[in-house]
């Protein structure tokens, strides 16, 4: 019996620094901007720099004139807007691994590495040799981004306008869960040149000025567990394995007693 309490004794031990461990993350690892001082005004970051096309990406195209009959060839769609009014159902285009999109007419348009109103310009000049007085429309489609890791309520999550901050994205998730580390949230994005992984801590107010302030489409965010998940997540399942042991002896005892 002297051995069975010591191993309770050890179990309760057990749970109780896990208990004390969950209190022991800092207050700065559990709020946002935690550097930042009040009434302080900080400059206005600039805005980040336009969003060039890629290959995969999805571009909702169409072409506007006064009168719709002489631009029909170029939109494969319309829909009767409200009122009688004549609007239009942007289409889709995929831009293929080389670069291009297969645009009614056209023919082959490449687009990749031009920014929104580049692609825009570069079309609007091939319009122009079939029909005149028209007004092009590009729009990126595909402008998600994907929140990963300990948050509240993450996935791929679509942008709502064009300047989104990593705070926005990170309130669009759900927020940092409990498990969550502010302080080390990876943002991976891709650019021309490859793929760059810098690591964002949302505690700190030089965030305010960081080139990664705003999220581009396409960015990936992953925040990461903090000292509490990771040490729960291996202590858990021994601690649980400790107690079924603990109970298993227990009833060993009872019923060898009962037998005495």
């Amino acid at each position: 019996m002297i051995f069975l309490n010591k191993i309770k004794r050890f179990g309760l031990f057990g749970t109780l620094m896990l208990a004390l461990g969950s209190c022991s993350s800092p207050l700065k690892q559990m709020t946002y901007m935690h550097d930042a001082k009040l009434d302080e005004l900080y400059p206005r970051m600039p805005l980040p720099p336009p969003y060039t096309i890629r290959p995969n990406d999805q571009l909702y195209i169409s072409v506007v004139s006064e009168n719709r009959e002489e631009t029909d060839f170029l939109n494969l769609s319309f829909s009767v807007g409200v009122g009688g009014a004549y609007g239009m159902e942007l289409l889709t285009y995929l831009v293929d691994e080389n670069g291009n999109i297969s645009y009614p007419k056209l023919g082959e348009v490449y687009v990749a590495g031009l920014t929104l109103l580049e692609a825009r310009d570069k079309i609007q000049k091939l319009v122009d040799h079939y029909v005149l007085n028209t007004s092009v429309v590009v729009k990126l489609a595909n402008r998600t981004f994907t929140v990963l890791g300990d948050v509240n309520g993450g996935g791929l999550i679509q942008m709502p306008k064009n300047q989104y901050t990593i705070f926005e994205a990170i309130g669009a998730a759900g927020g940092v869960s409990d498990g969550g580390n502010r302080q080390k949230v990876r943002l991976i994005r891709e650019t021309p040149e490859g793929t760059r992984i810098v690591n964002i801590d949302l505690t700190d107010d030089a965030l305010l000025s960081s080139d990664y302030y705003y999220i581009l489409p396409n960015d990936v965010i992953y925040v990461e567990p903090n000292n509490y998940r990771v040490y729960s997540t291996r202590t858990l399942p021994w601690l649980s394995q400790a107690s079924f042991a603990a109970s298993l002896l227990t009833t060993a005892f009872l019923i060898l007693n009962l037998f005495k």
